[in-house]
C-alpha cells in the first residue's frame, strides 16, 4: 500500500525495524513489509533513519506539491522491483486483461455520470422526463462494453472510445440543460471553453490529472505508458486512462456550486482564445478542490479520503499488473 503523509507537522522516524509516525500526542508504527511507497504531500519531518529504512526495503519516497504533481523522489539506485514492474506494465498494455480493466473504469465513470443525473433529477422536477431518458440511454450504452472483454486494446480501442463518446454526449446534453439557467450550456467545450461551467470543469480536471499522475508514480507505474489513450510525447497517457472514474466526482463538486449559485461571472475572463478562470476564480476553485481531496468518500468497498481513493486505485492497478504478468 501507499503511505500518504498529508498532515502538516507529522513526524516520520525509524523505531528499531519499523516506521514510527507521530502527530501531537498520537503515534503508531508501520512495518516496511506493508508499504510499496511513501507519498509526502505537505510539510512534515522525516529522519535519516526513516529514509534509510525505506531504501533498505526498496520503498520509494515521493514528494508532491499541493495539487499532487510529483516534484522529487528518493530511492535506491538498486531498485530492481521498479524496473521489473515497468517491463510488466509494457506487456500488460497488450494483454486482454488491460481491456477488462479499462471496461471497469468506463463502467465506473458511466455509473458516476448516472448518479449525477439522478441527483439533479431529485432537485429539478421540470427536467424529470429528459433526465430519466438520458439515464436509460446511458445504461443501454454501458452494456455495450461487455462485448470487448476478451480483446486486446488494439482490437477494440476505437469501438470502446466510440461507446464512451456516445455516453458522454448524452450525459453532457442532459446535464447542461438541467443546470440553473445562469449555468446552462449546449455542448461540452474544452479548448476553448465557451461557458462558465466548462471553463471551471476544465480547470478542475487539470488539477485532477496531476493527482492521478502522482498516484501512478507512487505505485511504481509509468504514467506515460497508456492503455486506451493514444501515446503522446511527454504526456501522462496512463493518467488519462485512470482519471475516467473520477471525472464525475469533479462534475458533482461543480454541479453543487452551481445549484448554490456560488459560481460567479466575476471568476471568468473572456479573451480572443476563449473563456478562462481568472485570479479570483482560481482563488475560489483551488481551495474547493483541495478540501474535496481531503474529504471522506466511500468507494470500492472502503471509506477514506478522496485522495487516498485515487492512490488506492493506482495501487490496485499495480497489483493487477503483477498478478497478470507474473
Amino acid at each position: 500500500m501507499q503511505l500518504v503523509l498529508d498532515t502538516p507537522g507529522l513526524h516520520l522516524s525509524r523505531k528499531e525495524k519499523v516506521f514510527h509516525l507521530k502527530i501531537g500526542d498520537k503515534s503508531k508504527t508501520i512495518s516496511p513489509a506493508k508499504l510499496s511507497s511513501i507519498a509526502i504531500t505537505t510539510d512534515i519531518t522525516i529522519t535519516s533513519g526513516a529514509i534509510s529504512l525505506s531504501l533498505k526495503h526498496q520503498i520509494p519516497i515521493l514528494i508532491f506539491d499541493r495539487i499532487g504533481k510529483a516534484k522529487a523522489r528518493l530511492w535506491s539506485p538498486y531498485f530492481e522491483s521498479i524496473a521489473t514492474l515497468r517491463r510488466m506494465q509494457a506487456r500488460f498494455t497488450e494483454h486482454p486483461e488491460s481491456t477488462v480493466w479499462m471496461i471497469a473504469l468506463f463502467e465506473l465513470k458511466s455509473q458516476g455520470q448516472m448518479d449525477n443525473l439522478k441527483a439533479l433529477n431529485q432537485r429539478k422536477l421540470f427536467f424529470k422526463s429528459e433526465l430519466e431518458a438520458a439515464i436509460d440511454a446511458i445504461q443501454r450504452h454501458q452494456r455495450e462494453f461487455e462485448a470487448f472483454g476478451e480483446q486486446i486494446p488494439d482490437e477494440c480501442r476505437q469501438q470502446m472510445m466510440g461507446v464512451e463518446g456516445n455516453i458522454a454526449r448524452i450525459y453532457w446534453q442532459a446535464l447542461g440543460n438541467a443546470l440553473p439557467a445562469a449555468y446552462r450550456f449546449q455542448n461540452r467545450s474544452k479548448r476553448p471553453a465557451r461557458d462558465n461551467f466548462n471553463a471551471a470543469i476544465n480547470y478542475l480536471y487539470g488539477m485532477l490529472y496531476s493527482v492521478v499522475e502522482g498516484a501512478l508514480f507512487a505505485a511504481g507505474l509509468d504514467p506515460h505508458m497508456g492503455i486506451f489513450h493514444a501515446d503522446e510525447y511527454n504526456k501522462p497517457t496512463l493518467a488519462f486512462d485512470l482519471i475516467e472514474p473520477f471525472r464525475p466526482w469533479m462534475d458533482r463538486l461543480l454541479i453543487n456550486q452551481c445549484l448554490q449559485e456560488k459560481l460567479s461571472d466575476a471568476f471568468f475572463t473572456q479573451n480572443q482564445y476563449g473563456l478562462f478562470l481568472n485570479k479570483e476564480g482560481k482563488a475560489f476553485i483551488i481551495p474547493l478542490f483541495n478540501d474535496f481531496l481531503r474529504s471522506n468518500r466511500k468507494f470500492a468497498n472502503q471509506e477514506t479520503t478522496v485522495k487516498n481513493q485515487i492512490y488506492a486505485m493506482a495501487s490496485r492497478l499495480s497489483q493487477r499488473i503483477r498478478s497478470t504478468m507474473s
